[in-house]
């Protein structure tokens, strides 16, 4: 069994997280936004893990909705499905920029705190790229691997570049932000079009 050496337990009681998001859309929208709900929406008295463990739930319930309505990730996927999506994808993101807030907000930010948002985010890259490939009707192929793939890859390098230098800064165009706008602009596309959409030649 391992255990923590005094220097190691002084670390993690005395962690503070160092980085931040370049992004335009989250300095300017995303994030006045979450400190708007937060202000807003969230007692004093809520811990930060509660509005993260939110955000990861609503999007489970959703991917729960899609085994039931699509299981076979086809272009049969009902449209009001795809503005559920929509939703739930905008509201893990919104709620993913509350807890960070709530914490400082709180004064409760932790080493343990940003392991469980870390953790969340991770779940919810897998279930995003789940919905995303109901949403566009991949199907269980190569695709819907590959959409799942290309949200891991950036964010095991982002973990790893915090780890080796101490801050996680976002680039001016990222996943968190930018990226899952997309999403749910893909999303509302197929409410609107179905999507099947996406599987039609379009004749220029």
């Amino acid at each position: 069994m391992i255990s923590l050496t005094p220097q190691n337990k002084f670390a993690i009681k005395h962690y503070v997280y160092q980085g931040g998001d370049t992004s335009f859309t989250y300095k300017y929208i995303l994030s006045p936004f979450a400190q708007f709900c937060v202000d807003t929406f969230v007692p004093i008295w809520v811990a930060p893990n509660v509005v993260t463990l939110s955000g990861l739930l609503i999007t489970i319930f959703v991917s729960l909705l899609t085994v039931v309505y699509n299981p076979n990730l086809t272009t049969d996927c009902p449209r009001w499905l795809c503005f559920i999506y929509a939703i739930s994808i905008f509201a893990y993101q919104t709620l993913d920029n509350m807890d960070g807030k709530q914490a400082r907000r709180t004064q409760s930010s932790s080493a343990l705190g940003m392991l469980f948002d870390h953790s969340c985010d991770v779940i919810n890259t897998v279930v995003i790229g789940y919905l995303m490939a109901s949403a566009i009707g991949t199907g269980w192929t190569l695709y819907s691997f590959l959409g799942h793939v290309a949200g891991y890859i950036p964010f095991f390098f982002q973990t790893w570049e915090e780890f080796h230098l101490g801050s996680l800064v976002l680039p001016v165009f990222n996943g968190p932000s930018e990226g899952l706008l997309m999403s749910v602009a893909v999303c509302l596309v197929s409410a609107i079009l179905g999507p099947s959409w996406w599987h039609e030649s379009k004749v220029m």
